[in-house]
């Protein structure tokens, strides 16, 4: 009983090891897609600026 035990608590730290990388990695793309889209609108406003609307 006591070996399955520490095996739950074991499970338990790794799985908040996962989901504190899982919310991380969730973060960093929603920042990664931001970036592009200010990127995209960046590239769009200049071409227009620049007369070569694409």
């Amino acid at each position: 009983m006591l070996k399955s035990k520490a095996l739950l608590v074991v499970d338990v730290r790794q799985l908040a090891l996962i989901y504190e990388e899982m919310s991380e990695l969730a973060e960093n793309e929603e920042v990664h897609r931001s970036r592009r889209a200010s990127a995209a609108k960046l590239r769009d406003e200049c071409a227009t600026l620049l007369g070569r609307d694409e």
